[in-house]
């Protein structure tokens, strides 16, 4: 008779397992490098800090998720029984430009140095990103970053790890592991979740529960699957297939991985993942399966996408807008890619002509920001707003009052208004995701006509109650989705390059 609790990993001998987090997602084409102060201002944790914060009453990464991947292994090992959780070190930036060689290394050796301050483990488990860029690094950062913990570890203890559905894996990463778990979630609301199922399957693991097989796929494609979001068409039945087929006691995970575009890897590609329990056959079918069903699902290209006229006309005109406000989403400036957040377009549309229409714009200009720090709120002027440095956009003029300011988790800000034109112009890349972002600026995002957004997906979450027309629109940035097209791949991929079957691809991206 099966033991009802063998799912949760409860029963046998003792266990130490440390855990920690190196996440990044790196756009190649932002003129910002990613550095040490980056990740400090964001999230950098170590110890006994860290262990509070991966607590259900702790805040393990503020003013996004209170829960995220390492309070999800924490309950799976508290679920479990007999484990000690020993922290490491925990470290995240914003997306944004390569990672410097020097901050890669400090993040690094954090790690490291508090793995061997950890004394003996039985295993470890680690929060990876998995589309990482390093300056002047020509491996996957996350392949580095698994060799050297393995390196430390020694040949006994076993290393599992988990990453952003939008990672993209490299040989080296999947056989650095002895099991690995992703987001299955777009937007990403599963992160604790997630941490909870590796830290499920690595403790089970550790007890002999379980005898992991792997199998993964690798598909020459980088775009496609429509707005790729998990719960709706192209992508709702590949996603339900995972789900379905993880309620077979065989497997023990499935993954699908579809990239994030803006890295510069010659190797770029969606794949697939599983893992079954003793069942080798069976992972490389289902691997087969669920390559065959992302492989269909992409073939539904992604919006179109409009200029910035068409998208102010169809915020003039939408019907939703008595619901709430039209998000505008800047899709070659997202902040959540990578773009430093620094564009200019849709703000000198707005205030080139009379829209009607009460808009919300987030700009980075530090430079700005830096010259209003000591103007009082109240003070009408005229500026330039010229945005991130280095990122050849049009100068806006405004003649403005400073309205409020704001220094909290989601930055440093002055919110500029222009009649019915607010400007937050941010001393960092802006991550508006949150309507909180307005509010510390003292207006509401409910009440706009316009909210101009700098990320694909995760704004939703925070937004499902206030805004219900989402538009996505052309500008010119960091994150514009013809670099992708432009760029050399090791094989022919889609859809720059006309594929008709994945295998032949597959065969050598996972040779590399």
């Amino acid at each position: 008779m099966r033991n009802p609790f063998s799912a949760l990993g409860r029963g046998g001998r003792k266990l130490r397992i440390g855990y920690g987090r190196i996440f990044h997602e790196a756009c190649a084409h932002s003129p910002l490098p990613t550095t040490e102060a980056d990740f400090r201002r964001t999230h950098h944790l170590e110890g006994a800090a860290l262990a509070q914060a991966a607590t259900l009453r702790g805040s393990e990464l503020k003013s996004f998720f209170p829960h995220a991947e390492l309070t999800g292994f924490m309950q799976a090992a508290r679920a479990a029984g007999g484990v000690t959780a020993v922290p490491l070190s925990s470290s995240l930036a914003i997306p944004g430009g390569p990672v410097t060689r020097e901050c890669f290394e400090w993040l690094v050796r954090r790690l490291l140095d508090n793995l061997r301050q950890a004394g003996t483990l039985d295993g470890v488990y680690l929060a990876l990103h998995g589309s990482m860029e390093v300056l002047g690094l020509d491996e996957a950062p996350e392949a580095v970053i698994l060799a050297r913990v393995r390196e430390a570890l020694g040949p006994g203890p076993r290393l599992v790890a988990s990453f952003d559905l939008h990672g993209n894996m490299t040989p080296a990463i999947v056989d650095a592991l002895d099991l690995l778990v992703a987001y299955r979630s777009n937007p990403h609301w599963d992160l604790a979740p997630t941490g909870f199922r590796a830290g499920n399957r690595l403790i089970r693991l550790l007890r002999g529960q379980i005898r992991p097989h792997k199998a993964w796929r690798k598909l020459p494609l980088v775009l496609g699957g429509g707005t790729t979001i998990d719960f709706v068409a192209p992508m709702r039945q590949v996603f339900s297939r995972m789900r379905q087929l993880e309620r077979d006691p065989r497997v023990l995970a499935t993954a699908l991985f579809m990239v994030h575009p803006f890295t510069s890897s010659r190797e770029l590609g969606w794949s697939v993942h599983v893992a079954t329990d003793g069942e080798p056959a069976l992972a490389e079918r289902l691997a087969d399966e669920l390559a065959e069903l992302a492989w269909r699902a992409a073939e539904t290209p992604i919006p179109e996408l409009m200029g910035v006229e068409a998208a102010l006309a169809t915020a003039q005109q939408s019907p939703w807008r008595r619901l709430g406000p039209v998000t505008l989403v800047d899709t070659d400036d997202i902040v959540g890619a990578g773009a430093p957040g620094g564009s200019t377009q849709l703000l000198a549309a707005l205030v080139g002509r009379d829209h009607g229409l009460t808009a919300l714009v987030p700009i980075h200009d530090p430079a700005l920001y830096a010259a209003l720090a000591k103007v009082a709120v109240g003070t009408s002027l005229e500026v330039t707003v010229r945005g991130t440095p280095g990122y050849e956009q049009p100068p806006v003029t405004l003649r403005a009052t400073v309205a409020a300011r704001a220094d909290t988790e989601l930055g440093r800000r002055v919110r500029l208004e222009q009649g019915q034109v607010h400007v937050a112009i941010s001393a960092e890349p802006p991550m508006p995701i949150h309507p909180r972002y307005w509010t510390e600026l003292g207006i509401s995002a409910r009440d706009a006509d316009i909210v101009v957004q700098k990320n694909f997906f995760h704004y939703r979450i925070f937004y499902a109650t206030h805004t219900f027309h989402h538009v996505p629109v052309a500008t010119s940035g960091a994150t514009n989705l013809r670099r992708v097209l432009e760029l050399p791949r090791r094989v022919p991929s889609r859809p720059a390059a006309e594929v008709a079957d994945w295998r032949a691809g597959d065969r050598l991206l996972r040779a590399y």
